[in-house]
């Protein structure tokens, strides 16, 4: 955990995945970072996985859509404010790259101070615990030879690959039990006896909130709106200790 505590308003957001097939959505993202969140008030963004569509090291995809999405988060950074960004499973290699980014991405789920309480932020696929199918395809090609297997191929091998990694998840793979979508509660339940205070999570883009019973402690669990709907995600005021969701398309506060 962070020890030095960051303060203000804090916005979430997850699950934009943007690539050149919806320009107008990475032209609402650039309003969104210029526009929209200075409005707001924001002091510290968060970026909760699945920016991307899909994303990996690639000169097509570069030229196409990621070099442009890259460069505005690099200058959001510069003209804006901090921002932090938390890879999902279809941007699951921006990680293992090096690129000339002024904010952090981190691999795994993260935790910060926030105010006066204690935030667990991920992406969320990490959350499905027992869907033991998923874990493995992801957890093998995360690892830095695999990726760098993967990396070594061309275009349309990364592009099946990627695919089917997508494809053999619980995304897409509709017959599987509802329990293996379903986030672990017993596992989130002890990290809220461990000191949790809120959980944030994309991945199932289902606006929802839960509290956490813990055996010692109550903690909160938030699951983010895709973006790419409405442009949409979750503020909280650590003054206040108050959480919102918002919908750009409804209102700008």
């Amino acid at each position: 955990m962070n020890a030095k505590p960051t303060r203000g308003t804090i916005v979430f957001a997850s699950d934009l995945h943007l690539d050149h097939l919806v320009s107008d959505r990475i032209d609402c993202f650039e309003r969104f970072l210029f526009e929209s969140l200075p409005r707001m008030g924001c002091d510290k963004l968060f970026l909760v996985g699945d920016i991307f569509n899909i994303w990996y090291r690639d000169p097509q995809l570069a030229q196409r859509y990621g070099d442009r999405i890259l460069a505005m988060l690099n200058r959001y950074v510069a003209e804006v404010g901090p921002m932090e960004y938390i890879v999902g499973n279809r941007d699951f290699a921006l990680s293992f790259v090096d690129l000339d980014l002024s904010f952090p991405i981190h691999l795994e789920g993260i935790w910060r101070t926030l105010g006066d309480r204690k935030f667990f932020i991920c992406h969320g696929d990490n959350l499905l615990k027992k869907d033991h199918g998923y874990h493995l395809l992801h957890g093998t090609i995360r690892q830095p030879f695999p990726m760098r297997m993967f990396h070594s191929l061309g275009t349309a091998n990364k592009e099946r690959i990627v695919n089917m990694l997508i494809n053999l998840t619980h995304e897409v793979k509709r017959k599987k039990a509802f329990w293996k979508t379903e986030p672990f509660w017993p596992y989130l339940e002890d990290l809220v006896d461990e000191g949790m205070d809120v959980c944030i999570q994309g991945h199932k883009h289902d606006r929802t909130y839960r509290r956490l019973d813990g055996q010692k402690r109550i903690g909160r669990h938030f699951v983010l709106p895709r973006w790419f709907d409405h442009a949409c995600g979750l503020k909280y005021n650590t003054a206040s200790d108050r959480f919102h969701f918002f919908d750009l398309w409804e209102t700008d506060d």
